[in-house]
C-alpha cells in the first residue's frame, strides 16, 4: 500500500522500486499454456484460473463445437466467432481458415477482450483474426452491457436494449453504455466480409442477433452452417428462424456440465445446448 502525503509525494524512490520489481514478478509468473495437436500450436495467455481452466477445457468443455470446426472450416473461409471470449476457438478455427481465410471474433466483455488481442498476438494470427469489441444486436444504438463479473475468462454479461437514462442499472458487477449494431449492417458498410460459417454463444441474446443478420442468411452467399446456443425461452424462435431461412437442423450437442446434468435428471437441460444448421443446397 502507498500511502499519499502531502508532505512526502512522490513516494521514496526504493518504495517505487519494490512496486515496480512486485509488478514485474507478477507478471512474469502469469502462466503461458501452449496446446499442441495436428493443426499445429495454439498459446494464451493466463493470469487468472477462470482464463487457465477455459483453455485447458479447449477439448472437453465443448466437444461438439471442435468436432464442428475441425469438420466444417476449411483454408480460405470466413468464420464468425459472436460471443469470442478470450478467444480459445477463435484460435482453433483460425488455424483451419488459414492461409487466406478470415476470423471475426465479437466479443464486447472489455477484460476477456484484452485478453482475446493477447491471444491472437501471441499466435502470430493477426493478419487472419480480425478483433470486434462492439456488441451485436437486432438494431443499432447504444444501451447498457451489464458485467456478470469483471474479469477475464468469465461469461454471462449481458447487452440490454431496452436500456435508458432512468432505468435502474441493478444486477451484475458494473454496467457500461456500449454501442450495439448488426451483422447486416457492416456487410452493407463493407466493414466485413460474408461468413461461411457462424458460431453465436452470448448467454441469451442469440435471438436478436440472428434478427440482425437475416439479409445475411438470406444472400446467395449465404453462410453453410451456424451453430448457435439454444437458450430458454427463445430456443423454438432461433430454430423457426433459421429453417425458415432455409437451414435444417444437422445434429444437437452439449456443453460437459449441461450434459452431466441431462444424465443424471433424464431431462434436457435449458442452457448448455449447441444446435448446428446446414444450408439447404
Amino acid at each position: 500500500m502507498i500511502r499519499k502525503d502531502v508532505n512526502s509525494w512522490p513516494p521514496p524512490r526504493f518504495l517505487r522500486r519494490l512496486h515496480r520489481k512486485i509488478l514485474e514478478l507478477r507478471n512474469r509468473l502469469a502462466r503461458e499454456l501452449e496446446i499442441t495437436d495436428q493443426a499445429g500450436v495454439y498459446r494464451f495467455r493466463c493470469e487468472t484460473v477462470r482464463e487457465f481452466n477455459r483453455c485447458l477445457k479447449l477439448y472437453s468443455k465443448e466437444p461438439g463445437t471442435i468436432e464442428w470446426i475441425e469438420s466444417e472450416m476449411k483454408p480460405g473461409q470466413v468464420f464468425f466467432d459472436i460471443g469470442a471470449n478470450i478467444g480459445v476457438y477463435t484460435i482453433f478455427a483460425a488455424r483451419r481458415v488459414s492461409p487466406g481465410g478470415k476470423v471475426y471474433a465479437f466479443e464486447p466483455h472489455a477484460a476477456n477482450f484484452t485478453r482475446l488481442i493477447d491471444n491472437v498476438i501471441r499466435n502470430t494470427l493477426q493478419q487472419v483474426v480480425v478483433p470486434c469489441s462492439i456488441a451485436l444486436d437486432s438494431k443499432e444504438g447504444f444501451s447498457r452491457f451489464t458485467y456478470d463479473s469483471a474479469g477475464a475468462g468469465t461469461s454471462h454479461s449481458q447487452f440490454s436494449a431496452d436500456y435508458t437514462a432512468d432505468t435502474d442499472a441493478g444486477g451484475g458487477e458494473i454496467a457500461e453504455l456500449k454501442y450495439a449494431t448488426t451483422i447486416d449492417h457492416l456487410l452493407a458498410s463493407g466493414r466485413i466480409a460474408a461468413s461461411h460459417h457462424v458460431k453465436i454463444d452470448v448467454d441469451g441474446n442469440e435471438h436478436l442477433i440472428l434478427r440482425g443478420m437475416a439479409r445475411l442468411l438470406a444472400f446467395s452467399v449465404a453462410p453453410l452452417t451456424v451453430q448457435v446456443e439454444l437458450n430458454e425461452p427463445y430456443s423454438a424462435e432461433n430454430t423457426e428462424l433459421l429453417k425458415g431461412r432455409g437451414y435444417a437442423l444437422v445434429t444437437k450437442h452439449y456443453t460437459r456440465s449441461a450434459a452431466r446434468r441431462m444424465q443424471q435428471t433424464g431431462e434436457e437441460p435449458n442452457e448448455g445446448c449447441n444446435a448446428v444448421f446446414r444450408r439447404a443446397v
